[in-house]
């Protein structure tokens, strides 16, 4: 006599009326208790019994599929049990196949979602030569001479000295005739000056220091000429400077926002391409799910016909 097979009911250890929340949580706490307890098992067997609990849970947690389950336990308690059995049986299959293809659909969901980025200091050291004491030689000591000899040496020195008097009486007369030769060149030098500065200028004067006063005076006015001239020319350098500085400022910034135009032109023309094909993807992924959709509920109306059409056989036998 064949054993009677588990309901699903029964493999997820819950009644027939239990809830989707309540399902979850059975098929969560088996699924856990199954894997602390993988080293008790053999792998087919462990492989074998996720299956099964994938089966149950995969058939009880679909509406439909679980209707049309609840709908054949409650015409298996009417029939023979080994009609019941091979029920049984024959709907593993098909469960088995609903849930593959729902897993299979899961992974191409997924599929698709994931296709959707820094002076020197300087000391003066004066070199401060003191003065020394020039001493004379100490005279030597006196010699013995001869009446004589002290007359022809003063006969000597008497000459000697009549002659340096005179050669300071000839010195004093020379610097004076010099002195006066100097001060007559000298008002001479002072006529010219005067005489020259006159041609040049049209200016009399009477004195060279005049002369001096105003030539002193046109140095000042001409250094204070170059030094505007200097000014102006270091403004007007300074000024070219600023306006070469600007015009280059002004083609860089033209260069700049003509390199920033082209990268902004180039981005939306990128930003409008990945929209277009951000577009066809999003609308041939519509159109896969649309398929896909169809494909699942024109499967699901022919697995319900089947499932008519053999309660029909079943319940004319």
């Amino acid at each position: 006599m064949a054993t009677q097979k588990k309901t699903f009911y029964e493999i997820l250890a819950l009644p027939p009326g239990a809830t989707h929340e309540e399902i979850q949580a059975g098929y969560d706490s088996l699924i856990l208790a199954l894997k602390s307890q993988q080293k008790l098992f053999k792998p087919e067997d462990y492989d074998s019994k996720l299956k099964m609990i994938n089966l149950a849970f995969n058939m009880l947690s679909i509406p439909a599929s679980r209707a049309a389950y609840d709908a054949e336990l409650a015409a298996s308690r009417t029939v023979r049990p080994e009609a019941a059995a091979s029920n049984a049986i024959a709907l593993r299959p098909d469960a088995e196949a609903m849930s593959l293809k729902a897993e299979a659909l899961a992974l191409r969901a997924e599929a698709i979602s994931l296709r959707v980025d820094a002076l020197s200091m300087k000391s003066d050291i004066g070199v401060f030569n003191s003065p020394g004491n020039c001493q004379g030689p100490a005279p030597s000591g006196a010699f013995g001479l001869t009446p004589s000899l002290k007359k022809i040496i003063m006969f000597l020195g008497f000459m000697l000295a009549g002659w340096m008097v005179l050669q300071v009486m000839s010195l004093l007369f020379f610097n004076r005739n010099a002195g006066m030769s100097s001060g007559a060149a000298a008002k001479a030098e002072e006529k010219a000056i005067i005489q020259e500065y006159y041609q040049t200028h049209g200016v009399r004067v009477k004195t060279r220091a005049e002369v001096e006063l105003l030539e002193a005076e046109e140095r000042r006015k001409e250094n204070e000429n170059r030094t505007v001239e200097r000014d102006a020319f270091k403004a007007e350098r300074d000024k070219q400077k600023a306006e070469e500085s600007a015009r280059r400022f002004e083609e860089e910034a033209r260069r700049r926002a003509d390199q920033v135009s082209a990268n902004l032109q180039y981005s939306e023309n990128k930003a409008r391409e990945q929209a277009d094909r951000d577009t066809r993807e999003e609308a041939q992924n519509k159109r896969y799910q649309d398929e896909e959709k169809r494909a699942s509920e024109q499967a699901e109306r022919n697995r319900i016909e089947r499932e008519k059409e053999r309660w029909r056989q079943t319940l004319s036998r």
